[in-house]
């Protein structure tokens, strides 16, 4: 097994992309397209290492004051 090549049977295609974070296949492409969302073109199609979307994910997270703009929610 080469160097760094130890994941590249988990390489994940849009369409699982698109499952996993429960959008739309063309928001996936938008993704790539706008440089959010590392991945790996191989012909006319496109591979994402399973860590670039952890680190997707991850940088897209909210902390809880962003989603209310600063504001308390309150709970009944």
């Amino acid at each position: 097994m080469k160097h760094g090549m130890k994941d590249n049977h988990n390489l994940l295609t849009p369409e699982q992309v698109a499952d996993v974070l429960q959008v739309h296949i063309l928001t996936v492409y938008s993704y790539i397209r706008q440089g959010k969302l590392d991945a790996i073109r191989l012909g006319r199609s496109y591979r994402i290492i399973p860590q670039d979307l952890t680190r997707f994910i991850e940088s897209n997270r909210t902390k809880n004051n962003q989603v209310t703009g600063g504001r308390k929610v309150r709970h009944a």
